[in-house]
């Protein structure tokens, strides 16, 4: 998996608070852990806490989840994403949340909105931002095609 998705975010356990009724990972905690485990997939794209000082961030625009495995308690899971695609305003990326046998339980598919804060509205992406996004999707490409079906897309 390290190659389909190349950055990889902060291992967690699941909880027994992370559990519902039925003994496995409640589905609220799936649109979650890439968000609160990403590691450094956000910084490395440049949306650190400076990027929001300066008035700018992203919105979710559209997500889809796929389960693949369930998550049981006391599991290790291990968030891991690939830059899909980029335009001036979108980027498209997807994570796999990843047990410890290197199975994917699910994939996490999102599109995000560049925003200005000042306005709240859409806004180019800046050319420093934007070229590093590029180079992650051209070097995450270079790891092999993506297997899964895509749900989503970008023009």
């Amino acid at each position: 998996m390290k190659d389909i998705f190349p950055i990889e975010g902060e291992t967690l356990i699941v909880s027994e608070d992370m559990c519902d009724m039925n003994g496995h990972m409640n589905v609220r905690h799936y649109q979650t852990i890439p968000m609160d485990y990403d590691g450094n997939f956000y910084n490395s794209l440049g949306f650190g806490e400076d990027y929001i000082a300066k008035g700018f961030s992203s919105f979710t625009a559209e997500q889809n989840i796929r389960y693949l495995k369930e998550c049981l308690r006391g599991e290790k899971l291990t968030p891991r994403f690939r830059m899909l695609a980029v335009n001036k305003k979108l980027y498209h990326y997807v994570c796999a949340i990843c047990k410890e046998s290197d199975e994917v339980s699910a994939i996490v598919e999102t599109v995000e909105i560049h925003i200005d804060m000042s306005i709240r509205k859409s806004a180019k992406i800046s050319d420093g931002i934007l070229d590093t996004m590029v180079r992650m999707q051209n070097k995450h490409e270079s790891f092999g095609e993506y297997p899964y079906e895509k749900k989503l897309n970008i023009r």
